[in-house]
């Protein structure tokens, strides 16, 4: 990934989606992103914000996806053997699985 302070997050975001919430490589990559620094939360659109509004943080939105929160690729080998690949748009990625005959 590439994204300056920006590595981590979408980085990790892109992992959670994976192992925790079952989304497949490509879509964890295009999923709507967060990222918290100096006291401000920015947001992509498809983030709730209610509970951080709530909790008196200040909340920075973004329009659409945005190269701000970085770009990722991501490879992922499923449980049975297919392979799953996710080029980042904000970034201008793009994956294409290739196999071999």
């Amino acid at each position: 990934s590439a994204g300056s302070n920006r590595i981590r997050s979408a980085i990790l975001q892109t992992i959670i989606r994976v192992v925790d919430d079952g989304f497949r490589a490509p879509d964890a990559v295009q999923a709507p992103r967060l990222h918290f620094e100096d006291g401000i939360v920015y947001v992509e659109p498809g983030i709730g914000t209610a509970t951080l509004e709530l909790a008196g943080r200040s909340i920075a939105r973004f329009k659409g996806r945005n190269l701000f929160f970085g770009g990722v690729q991501a490879v992922e080998r499923d449980q049975h053997g297919a392979f799953w690949g996710g080029g980042d748009p904000r970034r201008g990625g793009a994956a294409e699985v290739v196999t071999a005959r």
